[in-house]
């Protein structure tokens, strides 16, 4: 009586089983080994080596950024964009408001090293006007009325552009100049002009 194998596999099994394997060897031969890339490969090539600029934009406002005078690409407000392969040297970059030539912000980076540099573009820049004239005034820019301001009150103008701008205080009574001021607003903080 013939005995059958217990386990079912037969020698077909066992030459199936060789066969895989000796495929899986022919394969593996190519392949880059699992452990990771060949000991001899120089992975600290200089031309591999790059700058970056992150760009992170918190103005409110879809921006423009440009570099060196050119067109980089537009960041969303609340979004973050990278410009890739930075040459060694100082570059110039503005943020516009999107479709415009309105300079929002600007920064001049020194790119030095093969690493990443980072510039926030944070809200437009405002003035805080503090009224120590002793009586009600009237504010106006550049020319247009804004707002009336009691004795020892602070108001604040806001959302200002890139530019030089008139500020006048005049009495509410009879409307006569007070005090006047022009403000160079050319970075992105806040000012202030004090009444006195």
């Amino acid at each position: 009586m013939k005995r059958r194998n217990a386990s079912g596999r037969g020698p077909g099994f066992r030459n199936g089983a060789l066969i895989l394997l000796g495929i899986l060897v022919i394969l593996s031969v190519g392949c880059e080994s699992v452990f990771g890339p060949d000991a001899a490969e120089d992975t600290d090539d200089d031309e591999t080596e790059i700058a970056r600029i992150i760009i992170t934009n918190n103005y409110d406002s879809d921006l423009d950024i440009y570099m060196d005078g050119e067109f980089q690409f537009t960041v969303l407000d609340e979004d973050s964009k990278k410009i890739r392969d930075v040459e060694l040297n100082e570059h110039e970059l503005e943020a516009k408001k999107t479709g415009t030539s309105t300079v929002v912000d600007s920064e001049t980076i020194d790119v030095t090293a093969y690493q990443d540099y980072t510039w926030e573009i944070t809200d437009p820049p405002d003035i805080q006007i503090l009224n120590s004239y002793g009586i009600p005034l009237k504010i106006y820019l550049d020319g247009e009325y804004l707002f009336s301001m009691v004795d020892e009150e602070t108001r604040w103008i806001m959302d200002l552009t890139f530019t030089r701008h008139f500020l006048k205080a005049t009495k509410v009574s009879d409307g006569k100049e007070v005090a006047s001021t022009t403000i160079n607003v050319e970075e992105n903080t806040n000012y202030s002009w004090t009444i006195q």
